[in-house]
Formats: C-alpha cells, structure tokens, sequence
C-alpha cells in the first residue's frame, strides 16, 4: 500500500515532531535534534546550500519535496520551504516511502532529490 508523504508530515506535525521555518529546521539540526530535513523546491539557493552543509555535517538525510504552499498546508501554516522530522519514527518511514516510490510516481508527488 502507498503511504502518502504529506499525510505522515501532518501526523508528525500533531504529535509535535516538527521544527517548521528555516530558523527553526537550522537551529533542530545545530541542536541535533533533527532525523530528516525536508526543504521545497522553490527554497532560495543560499538556504538551501545552508541547510544542506549543516545535515552533511551532521549525517541527517535531506529531501526535496513538493513546493512552499503544499509543505506548509500540511503543517498548518500558510508555507513553510523548510521543515524538520525530529522523531526516528517518522522519518524512517518517510525515507522508506520515498525509496518505495517508482520514479514516475515520485516525480508526480513533487520529489526533486533526496540524499539516500
């Protein structure tokens, strides 16, 4: 069964295992509270580049996911182009449905990349 991406960072989102705004997903990861960073793929390239070389740093997965408008409706905000999982839980299983998607579904659901 496909599990839907966005339906686990909202369930995430409820239980309070979410860091959501570039400020707060930098400070999660500085503070190594952080198990996966998801960022839009409309993220200005110098934030990006920012988030990126503080995850390598830190060995925590990244992921390029859908844009700011549809990250930050499932987090309750208006958008959000960078967000935190700081739960093992929720981001294993979010990583594990990422590898289980086909490409052509991937591409469908808004993933650009993600470091494996």
């Amino acid at each position: 069964m496909k599990r839907n991406i966005y339906q686990m960072i909202g369930l995430a989102c409820r239980a309070g295992q979410v860091s959501s705004g570039s400020m707060a997903a930098k400070n999660s990861i500085l503070r190594r509270r952080a198990f996966l960073l998801i960022m839009s793929r409309d993220i200005s390239e110098k934030t990006k580049d920012e988030l990126i070389s503080s995850s390598r740093k830190r060995d925590i997965p990244w992921v390029i996911l859908g844009d700011k408008y549809r990250l930050g409706a499932h987090v309750g905000k208006a958008y959000r182009v960078a967000l935190t999982i700081n739960d093992r839980g929720f981001a294993d299983a979010i990583l594990k449905a990422l590898d289980e998607l086909q490409v052509n579904e991937a591409n469908d659901m808004g993933v650009v990349e993600w470091q494996k």
